[in-house]
């Protein structure tokens, strides 16, 4: 689900708060020779679920919305904490932006106030004569509700031609982290940090630790001496840029971070979230360019806030408005969540698979709405929402995946689910059976390698409801799950028995090589793709009373098979 192409690098740029229009890996400094090719970003994919915004804990909800008064037509990157003021970042353009002070009320309202402070603060300033790409950090104060830059001496922790920016000062006010793309990083923008001493500020060393990644590192900011949060489009990601958390192990003369957490969703999604900000033990501000409502397509930055919010008399319901695209999730008023349980086998042996991760998500908003790992016997349980068509899917590194969806009744009534141990749960009694190889059966009309039917069909050759794009993104998701243990995937293409030997070795390599460009698309790594063609050397046997128009589309074929490390 990156978009590290075309996307992500020209939204980066824009969000950096730079004149330039691209990041670092397009970047032309001349006279400079060119910078060498950026080495490979290859994330993972996550959907585990860390604030659910689903389900009542008690009296207590955790609720996601757009800020008020942060969510205007203009991009509004995030909402930073600075000393005693809030730094609203936004601007009229991506290439300029701007900090100005803000008053909070209600944890989600803000209005633009004439605040001074006489704590300094740190932003981001490109000079308006500076070298596309180039960025500093530089001290500033805040006059009359606006972050002036103080540009009246060089501050020794930036390098010229390099973009050096997103500064964040822990509350201690000793050590700055920041993000930059000098040398001597692991790629793209990393994060590095500088230490306070009697003198003025230490030589810049890279963040210690795990958290540094090929892919881009950004906005660190700290929630605590202990905590830093930042945005990060490597390690496990819901897609795009996401919002990770990282435990502070040492932070004297060397910053060390722990094992980055990725926020999960709803806080996260396919688009991009920036600007971390904790506010409190339970408010979180951050900048999203998520779709509004009803939206298909991404639109400006806004500021989102989440927060817990305890029901009572004083605050009613209304108040809270989820994110999570027009997905209906159930409230005190409407029918409870039922629970579905089923088992999790392996296709050729049959035998239970533990560990599995199953998730339930909306068929019709593609929202995750529950997830859980299987047992030691294969058994999973997840409460969802009755009578909305859900999809249940269950997977494993090793093994590719299986889908089945149910709409579970209100009441025990449905034909395929028979009732469990009491009124609200239900039970599929067909496992999901999880293949060691899978069979990707997009429908190409004869001869065309590059224009496939709307719709996969099922092994029978009968088309399915299921789009091709549907399931070369359920695919996707699968081989980025596998994580580094997965060496590699063999994709073999398969003809039907039109056209000679020759020319359809030729068809089966081309419709490999379209599968694996389309899955490259989606994040999967290129370099563990490898695509061969069996043409119509391996034809299925023709079923009894089975037409040939069947028995051809039943061959027409993309086997897949997975080699894990040892």
């Amino acid at each position: 689900m990156l978009r590290l192409g075309s996307l992500l690098v020209p939204l980066a740029a824009a969000i950096l708060l730079t004149a330039c229009t691209t990041l670092s890996y397009q970047r032309n400094v001349p006279p400079c020779p060119p910078p060498p090719a950026p080495p490979p970003c290859a994330p993972g994919y996550t959907n585990t679920v860390v604030y659910d915004t689903s389900r009542m804990i008690g009296s207590v909800r955790w609720s996601i919305r757009r800020v008020l008064g942060a969510s205007s037509a203009t991009h509004e990157w995030g909402l930073l904490k600075h000393a005693d003021v809030n730094l609203l970042v936004s601007g009229g353009t991506p290439a300029r932006a701007s900090y100005t002070t803000v008053k909070i009320d209600r944890h989600d309202v803000v209005t633009t106030t004439s605040q001074s402070s006489a704590n300094p603060v740190f932003i981001t300033n490109v000079a308006p004569a500076a070298v596309m790409g180039d960025a500093s950090v530089v001290p500033a104060f805040v006059a009359n509700g606006v972050a002036v830059a103080d540009l009246s001496r060089w501050f020794p922790v930036n390098t010229g031609l390099y973009w050096d920016g997103h500064p964040t000062l822990s509350p201690s006010g000793k050590i700055l982290v920041f993000a930059s793309d000098r040398p001597g990083g692991e790629g793209g923008t990393d994060l590095w940090y500088s230490v306070r001493k009697e003198n003025g500020w230490s030589t810049p060393s890279l963040v210690k630790g795990v958290v540094n990644t090929p892919c881009d590192e950004l906005c660190p900011q700290f929630a605590a001496d202990s905590v830093l949060l930042f945005s990060s489009a490597g390690h496990s990601t819901v897609g795009g840029y996401d919002l990770f958390s990282a435990t502070i192990i040492q932070a004297d003369s060397v910053v060390e971070l722990g094992e980055p957490r990725n926020m999960g969703p709803p806080v996260n999604t396919p688009f991009d979230e920036l600007f971390p900000s904790w506010h409190s033990s339970n408010t979180l501000y951050y900048g999203s360019d998520q779709p509004s409502r009803g939206s298909t397509t991404r639109k400006d930055f806004d500021v989102f806030v989440l927060t817990s919010v305890r029901l009572t008399t004083d605050e009613p319901t209304m108040d809270i408005v989820d994110i999570a695209p027009d997905l209906e999730l159930p409230t005190q008023n409407d029918a409870p969540l039922v629970t579905v349980t089923g088992t999790v086998i392996r296709e050729d042996t049959k035998e239970p698979v533990p560990n599995a991760d199953v998730t339930a998500t909306s068929a019709t908003e593609n929202v995750v709405i529950a997830k859980t790992t299987t047992d030691t016997s294969g058994n999973y349980e997840l409460n969802v929402p009755p009578n909305k068509p859900i999809d249940i899917q269950a997977q494993t590194p090793e093994l590719f995946f299986d889908k089945v969806r149910i709409t579970v009744p209100s009441t025990n009534t449905h034909v395929e689910l028979r009732p469990g141990r009491s009124a609200d749960t239900v039970r599929i009694e067909k496992p999901l059976s999880l293949p060691t190889t899978f069979v990707l059966r997009v429908n190409f009309p004869t001869a065309i390698f590059d224009k496939p039917y709307p719709n996969v069909l099922d092994s029978n050759g009968l088309e399915t409801s299921t789009t091709w794009q549907q399931a070369l993104d359920d695919l996707a998701a699968n081989i980025k799950a596998s994580g580094n243990r997965l060496r590699r995937i063999v994709l073999i293409g398969h003809t039907d028995d039109v056209d000679t030997d020759a020319n359809n070795l030729v068809l089966g390599k081309n419709r490999v090589d379209f599968i694996i460009n389309q899955l490259v698309s989606r994040g999967a790594p290129r370099e563990i793709l490898e695509g061969r063609s069996a043409g119509e050397t391996l034809l299925p046997a023709r079923r009894k009373g089975e037409s040939i128009i069947l028995w051809r589309k039943r061959a027409r074929r993309v086997e897949l098979v997975k080699v894990m490390q040892e």
